[in-house]
């Protein structure tokens, strides 16, 4: 797992840039994310699209395919409430309740609508409450505002799955998590994260709400049958440890910050050069960059099948 220091770091150095820059599809780190986010969530959901092909259906802003329309609807979704997290980062205020949940849902294809009685959800060992939907809701909203209160990646990665349990919708829950995901990750200055949809990460992202799930499924059984209380729920909630979910987070968050922050030292003129001869000016032997990129000891992007940075850069984490 990423050390939660390192990120923390970081956003530190972020800061010191000016902060996360705005979510605008004219930055071209923005944009690579954005669209890399999209790809791999829907794919999550069964839908391929390439790079290619994404930029295709953007560019003429009309999707063909059901592969496209998802992707459509997701990049065009994600792109609003985006720039409406990075006004609750600039402004310093956090914006966030049901109305907005509904709209993404909505945003998304689906019908925005709160599911009534029970669902299956294919492939999942787990089984979301089949009752008060909206009560859940308002707590989750409510953990919501905790979590950006007292902000951590534990009560973070909690929430994500908290809400992918409660299963609010007929479909499209799984893309409407990950953009409240993102969208609080923004609100506090972080830059989104990417949960890859290949097979092997999506296993492991389904491995990681099934972590959570064992720890609170106990939860939804205890009111199963009478409408849940708020501060029961989230007096629970709290004491609940993340690992595998957590982990996937802070390794999207290292890489997705590397990226901005590069971006942001280039946009100030400041020259990329190879990290092994950054590192090799200090001592450092070209095996013992490979292992200092792989902790995340360096903030670098690989470039030309190369990995980068400046010298700037490496003096203030050596």
């Amino acid at each position: 797992m990423v050390d939660e220091k390192l990120i923390l770091k970081r956003k530190e150095i972020l800061e010191d840039l000016g902060g996360l820059p705005e979510p605008k599809v004219i930055n071209k780190e923005w944009l690579y994310l954005l669209e890399e986010e999209t790809r791999n969530s829907i794919l999550v959901e069964g839908y391929f699209i390439s790079e290619k092909e994404l930029k295709n259906v953007l560019s003429k802003n009309q999707p063909m395919t059901r592969d496209e329309e998802e992707a459509f609807n997701y990049f065009r979704t994600a792109s609003f409430v985006y720039e409406l997290a990075y006004e609750n980062y600039n402004q310093k205020e956090f914006l966030f309740g049901i109305p907005l949940i509904r709209q993404i849902n909505k945003s998304l294809g689906n019908s925005g609508e709160f599911r009534k009685g029970k669902v299956k959800i294919t492939g999942a060992k787990f089984n979301p409450p089949e009752n008060y939907i909206e009560n859940w809701i308002r707590i989750f909203v409510n953990f919501a505002f905790e979590v950006e209160r007292n902000f951590n990646f534990d009560h973070l990665s909690l929430l994500h799955a908290f809400f992918e349990e409660i299963h609010p919708f007929i479909d499209g829950n799984g893309r409407t998590g990950r953009i409240i995901l993102n969208y609080i990750l923004i609100s506090k200055g972080y830059p989104l994260i990417i949960i890859k949809g290949d097979d092997e990460n999506k296993q492991l992202y389904y491995e990681g709400l099934e972590e959570i799930d064992a720890q609170i499924s106990n939860i939804f059984e205890n009111y199963k049958n009478k409408p849940p209380e708020k501060n029961d729920i989230l007096n629970k909630l709290i004491n609940i440890k993340s690992k595998i979910l957590k982990s996937l987070i802070l390794e999207s968050l290292k890489d997705n910050l590397d990226r901005i922050i590069i971006g942001l030292l280039e946009s100030q003129g400041k020259k990329l050069e190879l990290v092994s001869d950054l590192l090799s000016q200090i001592g450092y032997s070209s095996s013992s960059s490979r292992q200092l990129i792989k902790r995340g000891k360096i903030i670098a992007i690989k470039r030309d099948n190369k990995w980068q940075s400046t010298k700037e850069i490496i003096d203030k984490l050596l």
